[in-house]
């Protein structure tokens, strides 16, 4: 439908728009259908021409923009820095004590915190000096020295104050206080600078070489309690519980998957792991 058509069907239209613009309109669309020339927008509308829609008046020049998008932070980079890697170890933290399991899974596994990324947050405090608060016959002690490695449920300290090895049951920690070392050692790639014969095996004998070493199986895998202890039998060993009234000592003879028994004067005490609140195993 032409434009003096639609004028003629739909006479107030007409009336409705500035009596110029339609009859530019029209010049252009006779223009057209002779094919004087092609229809086209122009390349100025006029300063004074209300509600143009097809083209633009002249455009404002542009405003200079960076060619590099701008910091997305106000902090200094050192400090941003800082803030980034403490947001990541709160994240891991968030993650290792997500329960594990789905809702169709039964039983207490489907309620217990994720083992194995709890034990890989611990273990990059390995080398630090730690105070750890733990409970104790429902009180707080604390434990302060090394911290040497993390298992799957436990983590082990060298005490500051005896020279022994602290072990602390992870259901027993509170918390977990260290100053964060400049020059701290990175634990990435542990297995990067070994032997070359031990990386050979790994290769092509991987079981049969893991399975031979507790720290490559808690490299891995993770250890429990009852494995790790496995390695330290015949250690004289202190055991606070939260049922005996006083500490028990003696040597370290038999261990099972959750319970240990120690021996001292011919004596035997079986201790169940569920009541340990640390085992301190003299060098």
């Amino acid at each position: 439908m032409t434009i003096p058509t639609y004028n003629k069907v739909h006479p107030t239209a007409k009336d409705m728009k500035d009596h110029k613009v339609w009859d530019d309109v029209e010049c252009l669309e006779s223009e057209f259908f002779h094919e004087k020339k092609a229809f086209n927008c122009p390349e100025v509308v006029p300063a004074g021409v209300e509600e143009d829609f097809c083209l633009p008046k002249d455009c404002p020049e542009r405003l200079p923009q960076k060619k590099y998008p701008s910091a997305n932070t106000a902090f200094p980079p050192k400090e941003f820095e800082e803030i980034r890697e403490c947001i990541e170890r709160a994240n891991e933290l968030l993650l290792a004590l997500a329960v594990g399991g789905d809702e169709e899974e039964a039983g207490e596994e489907a309620d217990e915190p994720n083992a194995r990324a709890l034990q890989q947050s611990l273990r990059t405090l390995r080398e630090l000096f730690v105070t750890v608060h733990f409970s104790y016959k429902g009180k707080t002690e604390k434990i302060s020295g090394c911290f040497i490695d993390a298992g799957l449920d436990f983590i082990i300290i060298e005490n500051a104050d005896t020279g022994n090895i602290s072990i602390i049951p992870t259901t027993r920690i509170l918390s977990i206080q260290y100053e964060k070392q400049e020059d701290a050692t990175v634990h990435e790639q542990e297995l990067l600078t070994i032997n070359p014969c031990l990386r050979r095996n790994l290769t092509f004998h991987f079981g049969e070489t893991v399975t031979k070493s507790p720290f490559l199986i808690n490299l891995f895998f993770g250890l429990n309690l009852s494995m790790f202890l496995e390695s330290y039998m015949g250690y004289y060993c202190y055991v606070k519980t939260d049922i005996d009234k006083y500490e028990l000592d003696g040597t370290l003879e038999m261990v099972k998957e959750n319970f240990m028994s120690i021996s001292k004067y011919e004596e035997k005490f079986g201790i169940d792991f569920d009541v340990v609140c640390v085992i301190e195993l003299e060098e």
